[in-house]
């Protein structure tokens, strides 16, 4: 069978107490009927599949027996990769959760290794939800002024259908909801959002706050070197120094005539030893500074060019970790008759857990256990990356504006070095110690005019990247837009398909409610958190279960046939015989559920739980586990 991702399914849970199994099933695609008589437990292993696989309970939902466990342990296959989920039993809220990238078998015998922990919430680490999601392929959806992202917890609340939420909303209750959450929720699993969106949308807000600070860092720039009668650019530095040359050269022209006047009249008066040492000083120490920063600088562009092939190396990696799936699928099918190296007959091996070719052992599952987890850890090793390509860059540039002010420096000196070396001074020509004096003003100004050059180049620095940042931002926006469309057809398309398969299950209802029979539209609001049949919204307690049983296996179903849709295709269903159903309209619905599942086109999994299983369901490969009773319940303590 085909199968459309995301798709999420549980393979087994164990719950353990003091080191002891009570519960351990396997489960299986498509339908699976928890059965057994009132209050024998049923609900309870409702609730651990829910908190298993992120939901969140606390004080006073656990029910007694389920509260007085340790531990309840997943396996699931998530878009093919086996995983095991492993979440304490506490009363407490937001609880962590432990991933292994395996079956529970291994896990198990594994103790700590191969364990790795994420919190409920995102922080200095990711939380489990994310690694979740991105097994998925789900999007990190972010909503509201504070960008909440949306968690496992939220989704699962158009998965679940539990006993103790009212049944004339839709959602799970949870507390301090509003209505945006619903309505991200109910739009993420219709398939609207899509990770080249999310990506678009982050990426907008971090360039926004780059030109923010860019702007910011070149305001701040004009206001502490520019004036009012000159603008702060290049131009102005050329033509500026330009002017500084001549006026420096018709003064230096009037000391070498002074110099020749001295000179013939056997003044061999001289600047003093120390004046032209400390000048070579000057020059020697911004030549090995000048030298220091260029070393500087190639070792940051090797570095930088170094860790960008190993960016690039990255995002491959994780492009064909991602792809590996379908690549799995096509190698396992693949009989190679003879060997593409040498032409000899390959010997067929008797495992199918064998290579073909090599006879090494093989499972796709493990090999597309250990691509997902190198996912993430390519993907952190990527933004670490990414971060310290940031770093270096602003470092680069503030090497270069010291180089250039280092460069403009140096030539000053020099040229001082030079003059001093030849220029004499005598207190007998006061027009000489004038000249002197005045083209050290003008040396000083030039080197306050080099220390303002390598400010220009920041700025001008500054400015290309804002203008890069700029096309950037515009480009996210068409793109944003773009998805914006797409996500608008992607709603009505999907509510199209919910909505008709919501009527068609309430006109195969038993007559028991006129308005479903006679149904014409069906409508859900998210945001609202309520359906409607005929613009009604109130009937018996009985039909408003089944109209919201009908919703949940509707999207489900809806979701199990069209590709477009981001629900996981699993459905957890508590309430198939809530609020005083009869056996008949109960086993009915089992019945309706049970066809869907055969006809749809990718895998999925049903999992309900009732005391009422209609008897041509009540047989292996649909059932889980054996019948509970009071006597024989659920947790074997």
């Amino acid at each position: 069978m085909t199968s459309y991702n995301p798709n999420l399914q549980i393979s087994r849970m164990k719950v353990v107490k003091r080191g002891f199994s009570v519960f351990d099933e396997a489960f299986h695609t498509g339908l699976n009927i928890i059965r057994g008589q009132n209050s024998s437990g049923k609900s309870t292993i409702m609730d651990f599949l829910f908190f298993g696989l992120g939901g969140d309970l606390a004080e006073p939902q656990w029910r007694e027996a389920a509260a007085s466990c340790d531990v309840v342990l997943l396996e699931i296959v998530a878009n093919g990769s086996v995983l095991t989920l492993m979440r304490d039993v506490e009363r407490k809220a937001s609880r962590p959760m432990k991933v292994f990238y395996g079956p529970i078998d291994e896990a198990e015998s594994s103790a700590t290794a191969g364990w790795e922990v994420y919190p409920f919430s995102r922080g200095s680490k990711d939380s489990f939800s994310q690694v979740i999601f991105r097994v998925l392929g789900l999007p990190e959806v972010q909503y509201g002024e504070n960008n909440t992202k949306i968690t496992m917890n939220q989704i699962l609340r158009l998965l679940y259908s539990d006993q103790l939420s009212p049944v004339d909303h839709i959602f799970r209750r949870l507390p301090f909801d509003d209505a945006i959450t619903k309505q991200t929720v109910g739009d993420l699993l219709l398939g609207a959002f899509s990770n080249k969106y999310y990506s678009a949308k982050l990426r907008l807000k971090e360039v926004e706050d780059e030109i923010s600070d860019l702007s910011r860092k070149i305001r701040i720039t004009i206001q502490t070197y520019g004036n009012d009668k000159d603008a702060l650019t290049t131009n102005w530095i050329d033509a500026r120094q330009s002017e500084l040359d001549r006026k420096i050269d018709k003064i230096n022209d009037e000391i070498s005539d002074i110099e020749r006047k001295i000179f013939d009249s056997q003044f061999e008066d001289r600047l003093t030893l120390n004046d032209q040492e400390r000048a070579f000083e000057k020059v020697v120490r911004l030549q090995t500074e000048i030298s220091e920063l260029k070393e500087k600088i190639s070792y940051i562009d090797l570095e930088i060019a170094d860790s960008q092939d190993f960016i690039g190396v990255i995002e491959k990696k994780i492009l064909q970790l991602q792809e590996s799936e379908s690549t799995i699928g096509v190698l396992d099918t693949m009989a190679f008759e003879f060997c593409p190296a040498c032409l000899t007959p390959v010997k067929q091996h008797k495992s199918a857990e064998h290579c073909n070719l090599c006879k090494a052992h093989f499972t796709p599952e493990q090999t597309m256990q250990r691509a997902a987890r190198m996912v993430q850890d390519h993907v952190r090793q990527k933004d670490s990356s990414e971060r310290v390509q940031k770093e270096r860059a602003k470092e680069r540039t503030t090497l270069l504006g010291k180089l250039n002010k280092a460069t403009e420096l140096w030539e000053t000196a020099s040229r001082d070095y030079s003059l001093r070396l030849k220029t004499p001074t005598s207190e007998l020509r006061s027009k000489l110690r004038s000249l002197n004096r005045d083209a050290g003003y003008l040396y000083r100004e030039r080197e306050e005019l080099s220390s303002k050059r390598s400010v220009v180049s920041e700025l001008e620095a500054l400015f290309a990247q804002r203008d890069a940042l700029t096309r950037e931002l515009e480009g996210l926006k068409t793109q944003i837009r773009v998805e914006e469309r797409r996500q608008i057809d992607q709603k009505a398309h999907a509510r199209d398909k919910i909505e008709k398969k919501i009527l068609d299950f309430l006109r195969r209802d038993l007559e028991r409610q006129s308005t479903f029979l006679d149904a014409q539209t069906v409508k859900f609001e998210f945001d609202g958190d309520r359906l409607s049949v005929n613009e009604e919204t109130y009937f018996s307690a009985s039909s408003m279960v089944y109209l919201r049983n009908s919703f949940f296996a509707a999207l489900a179903i809806a979701a199990a046939n069209d590709p477009s849709f981001s629900h996981p295709r699993l459905l957890l269903m508590d309430t198939v015989e809530d609020k005083g159903m009869e056996p008949e309209r109960s086993q009915n619905f089992q019945r309706l559920l049970y066809e869907e599942s055969l006809s749809a086109k990718s895998t999925h999994q049903f999992i309900i739980a009732t005391s009422m299983v209609d008897p041509a369901l009540d047989r292996p490969g649909i059932t889980v586990g054996q019948a509970f009773t009071h006597t024989n319940r659920t947790l074997q303590f």
